[in-house]
């Protein structure tokens, strides 16, 4: 029984549901406004079945995408999302029937961004039954619901029942809007032919045609035709709003397309395929305006939608193309609009094919009635003799060119034969050609003929002639042509040319030779080979040389005249006092040109008679003369001379002979200048790497060279000295200018003080036109060195002096017999006698250390020592002779002290000279210690004292060769100043070294460490 219930209120249901929607398919049937039959579909569905949401897609036909055409009760979000995630995958799914969701979460048909997409709306359940017309699927009808449900078979049902209802109205009105859409494209096409078959100027048709598109089949139309020469330009474009026409003028001014472009006109006529976007896309547009960004904001506000473009082809060529844009009415163009708009294009193209043979036909018409009033102009005002002969060999027609050759009127040839007018011998001579070309129908071209007319029988002519059959309409041979071109200007000018271009070939050769050595007189001699005997008969050259002139070439053609060339080249050189010739040239520095040479100015012109004799057999008849000038100054002169009087120098050959003047005047002034700058760069190289510095002064006294010896002497860069005053840098720089002042130019020495610092300079100066040049050696070590050996050798003999004396002095005493001497006094005496021999001993032992270390003759031996044993030795030989006031100690570690490697005797000598050195620099007594440490892998002995001290200053000098701290003995301190020389070159030579450490006061230590033994 429940069963049958339900059942039965399923019946119910359904006989419900039909009603309601058959009462409401007549309505829907009866509609033809797709759009406007979308909201009454949904109304219908909500009245139908209850539901949450619907929705109403449809799908596009062209691309199979799919859209929401109508909704109710959804959010936008979701259209928006739901569109894009069924994007690519529509027909994933079947639709045969109704698609059912019960619970969308776990639906597997539905993708995962759809199933977010409802999740994000709410939507937990739906019903999808598909829009099916004929054999394809329109869209579908979507039944949304915000939880999850079973759905009834009659619910199923009537969705089926609705969604073909609604298919089924959609699809007739798709039908009715697609036959009356075909029907207006039909009349449109229809009334574009008529417009453009009502004129043949196509621009103004073509126009109209955009005009009639805008109201009929486009928003916007553009047509662009090929031009002649390939490139696009755009014929006219319309839109219904004209302020949008003026914009879209200037876009294409703007922005010209590019005829490489992927896509629109240029791709279009590029390869005569018709493109069509049916959905204007904005990936398109960014695609499209890649480059031309500020582009892309005013296509989006145009809001363009589709687009069509056709090209125009006619016979074979492409004409142009038109565009079609749909915008504003939302038009979708699809492959029935293409099919249509290629039909208005083939006529359009038809049209504008016969538009243009038209006008072809019309100029070539004009141009033929031109030509031919042309041909009677030409003929009768053409340059070159025309005439037309009868197969008689009779005159026809001349014209005026013809006439003057010929000597005779033109109207008074007609009628007359050759032989009557150009006389026997010469129609002898023309007949024959005449009679070639009409017996074979063969042109006779350019003829070379020279003679002379009857006009002018003086004047020497050449012309071109040649012979043309001339035919009727049926190619019969019925006269000949004759067409006589006087080419004597031309024939003179390329002579002319011809001649140009010799001396031009010759005069670049002369280039390369001359650039190619810098030997000029072997090369202005070598340039002979180019002119003789092709521009001369023969050729000389002149240079000047200390206010003379010394002929260095003379080649003549005929090598029986060398004997004569030869006495004119080392005989007869030009004089300066002469009236002509190199002379004269090279005075004004002006060519000369001496067209013919007469006997008085050949007589003129030499210096006695055998001169005239040479001349005469070398051969003058014309003569050039051009100066070698550079650099302002004319050094010499180039001599063409012809001996044949046939051929006489004109002006273009003396132009000629300038031309070669001057390359060879600035091939001989290169070679100078080289010379001198090779010279100069040897002397500042010289200059440069000279050990004595060098000093070049201007006559202003500012420094102008600055050598590096200079900068090294003086310590003055040569960037701080050049361009300075010298008397700002030498402080005495009078007396030293004073040297370049006498004609002695001997080395001076004398003390200069060169910016602060006091130099010994041994100077030499010399002046010139341009200033002074000073070469200044520095003597200021060697001076010292000389003041060092003038105070050792004051030292040594003062140091000798004293202990001499003392020894002389005991000496006498002890030698005296008058004076009765005590044992304690004979005592005494003999030791000042053994002590101050001692000090002798010393002081030569010092020199001839320095000597055997100057001159390598010292030799060391190394071996472990002892340092502490060596220190005590000398310590315990010191208080033998040291003054009481002198407290001497020594001092070592309480560890052992390794050896040391050394030679005992010299480690001995540089304490003693320390120790010594230390006793005799404290005369006012005091401590004087020897201390003995071990510092890393050396000994180190350090000798200190309480006496003067040395001054940081002197640290470095007091081990330099006869240098002492008190030279004037103004202490009373005496010495040669060889003991710490010594001290350092022998330790040195064992590997050690030395330094002093003093404040100036209070004593000094000096320090001297060898390295241990291994």
């Amino acid at each position: 029984m429940a069963t049958r219930d339900v059942e039965r209120r399923a019946l119910e249901d359904d006989r419900f549901f039909s009603d309601e929607i058959v009462e409401a398919s007549s309505t829907l049937l009866g509609s033809l406004d797709v759009e406007a039959m979308l909201p009454e579909i949904l109304e219908l569905a909500s009245r139908t079945l209850a539901a949450d949401a619907y929705a109403l897609w449809r799908k596009d036909a062209t691309d199979g995408s799919w859209r929401v055409a109508a909704y109710s009760g959804l959010a936008e979000s979701y259209v928006e999302s739901a569109t894009a995630a069924i994007r690519g995958q529509g027909d994933a799914v079947l639709l045969e029937e109704p698609l059912v969701a019960e619970d969308i979460a776990n639906a597997d048909w539905i993708g995962p961004a759809h199933r977010r997409a409802h999740e994000e709306a709410g939507t937990r359940a739906m019903l999808v039954s598909g829009l099916r017309y004929a054999d394809r699927v329109v869209g579908t009808l979507v039944f949304y619901y915000r939880r999850t449900r079973t759905f009834s078979e009659s619910e199923k049902n009537a969705a089926s029942l609705l969604a073909n209802i609604a298919a089924a109205a959609i699809g007739t009105a798709e039908l009715y809007e697609a036959q009356r859409r075909s029907a207006e494209d039909h009349a449109f096409v229809a009334e574009a032919s008529d417009l453009l078959a009502s004129s043949l100027e196509y621009e103004r048709t073509l126009s109209n045609v955009a005009a009639l598109a805008v109201s009929h089949f486009a928003d916007w139309c553009a047509i662009d035709m090929v031009e002649p020469d390939g490139s696009l330009s755009r014929l006219a474009i319309a839109h219904v709003d004209p302020g949008k026409v003026q914009l879209a003028h200037e876009l294409a001014e703007k922005y010209p397309p590019d005829p490489e472009a992927p896509y629109g006109v240029p791709n279009v006529i590029r390869t005569r395929q018709a493109e069509l976007f049916s959905e204007i896309s904005e990936e398109l547009l960014v695609e499209a305006t890649a480059e031309t960004p500020e582009l892309l904001d005013l296509l989006r506000q145009l809001g363009l939608r589709s687009s069509m473009c056709v090209p125009l082809v006619a016979r074979g060529r492409v004409l142009g193309a038109i565009t079609f844009i749909a915008a504003e009415s939302g038009r979708r163009y699809d492959e029935r609009d293409l099919v249509t708009a290629e039909d208005l294009a083939r006529r359009a193209a038809t049209a504008v094919d016969n538009a243009l043979l038209f006008r072809e036909t019309q100029t070539a018409r004009r141009e033929a009635l031109d030509s031919l009033a042309v041909v009677d102009a030409v003929f009768a005002a053409a340059p070159v003799g025309l005439a037309f002969m009868d197969t008689n060999f009779r005159y026809v027609r001349v014209n005026a060119a013809l006439a003057r050759i010929n000597g005779l009127p033109a109207e008074q040839h007609a009628g007359r034969s050759l032989r009557d007018v150009l006389g026997e011998e010469l129609a002898r001579t023309i007949e024959p050609y005449h009679r070639h070309v009409l017996e074979t129908g063969e042109a006779i071209l350019d003829l070379a003929v020279e003679g002379r007319t009857a006009a002018a029988p003086d004047d020497r002519r050449d012309w071109l002639v040649s012979y043309y059959p001339v035919r009727e309409a049926s190619d019969q041979v019925i006269g000949v042509g004759v067409v006589i071109t006087d080419v004597t200007e031309r024939e003179r000018a390329r002579a002319a040319a011809e001649a140009a271009g010799a001396r031009l070939s010759v005069l670049a050769e002369a280039s390369q030779q001359l650039a190619g050595s810098l030997d000029y007189e072997s090369t202005l001699t070598s340039l002979s080979k180019l002119l003789v005997p092709r521009f001369a008969d023969w050729y000389a050259v002149d240079v000047a040389d200390r206010g003379r002139f010394r002929r260095i070439a003379v080649v003549h053609k005929d090598p029986s005249k060398e004997e004569w060339a030869q006495k004119s080249m080392e005989l007869f050189a030009p004089e300066p006092h002469e009236l002509e010739g190199t002379a004269r040239v090279a005075r004004t520095g002006e060519a000369v040109l001496y067209r013919t040479i007469s006997d008085e100015l050949l007589s003129a012109s030499t210096l006695n008679e055998e001169h005239h004799e040479v001349l005469r057999q070398l051969g003058m008849e014309s003569a050039m003369c051009v100066p070698l000038t550079a650099g302002g100054r004319t050094f010499g002169a180039l001599m063409l001379v012809s001996a044949d009087p046939t051929r006489l120098f004109d002006e273009e050959d003396l132009d000629f002979a300038k031309h070669l003047g001057r390359r060879a005047a600035v091939a001989v002034d290169n070679a100078r200048l080289y010379r001198e700058s090779e010279r100069r760069a040897r002397a500042a190289l010289v200059v440069r790497h000279v050990a004595d510095g060098v000093l070049l002064v201007n006559t202003e006294g500012v420094i102008r060279l600055w050598n590096p010896a200079a900068e090294q002497i003086t310590g003055v860069a040569a960037s701080e000295a050049l361009g300075r005053p010298a008397a700002e840098l030498f402080v005495d720089w009078e007396s030293i200018a004073s040297l370049a002042e006498g004609d002695e130019h001997r080395p001076l020495t004398q003390r200069v003080n060169v910016n602060g610092r006091e130099l010994w300079l041994s100077i030499t100066a010399v002046g010139f036109d341009d200033g002074s040049v000073y070469a200044f050696r520095d003597l200021t070590e060697e001076r010292a060195v000389e003041t060092l050996k003038s105070d050792f050798v004051s030292t040594i003999s003062h140091e000798l002096r004293t202990p001499l004396a003392a020894i002389y002095g005991a000496a006498l005493t002890l030698q005296r017999e008058d004076v009765i001497i005590g044992e304690p006094q004979r005592t005494g005496l003999l030791e000042v006698i053994a002590s101050e021999s001692d000090r002798l001993a010393r002081i030569v032992n010092d020199v001839l250390w320095v000597s055997r270390l100057e001159s390598n003759g010292l030799r060391t031996t190394i071996e472990p020592c002892d340092a502490v044993e060596l220190a005590r030795g000398v310590v315990d030989a010191a208080r033998q002779y040291i003054p009481p006031t002198i407290r001497l100690e020594l001092t070592t570690p309480g560890a052992h002290v390794p050896p040391v490697a050394a030679d005992a005797d010299k480690i001995r000598q540089v304490l003693t000279n320390l120790v010594e050195n230390a006793v005799k620099y404290s005369p006012d007594g005091g401590r004087v210690g020897v201390d003995i440490a071990v510092a890393g892998p050396r000994v180190r002995f350090s000798v200190s004292d309480e006496g003067l001290g040395v001054p940081p200053a002197e640290h470095r000098r007091i081990f330099e060769k006869f240098y002492r701290l008190d030279p004037d003995l103004t202490r009373g301190v005496g010495g040669t100043g060889l003991g710490l020389y010594i001290s350092r070159e022998l330790l040195e030579r064992m590997g050690g070294r030395i330094w002093v450490e003093s404040s100036g006061a209070d004593g000094s230590t000096f320090v001297a460490e060898l390295p241990l033994a291994h």
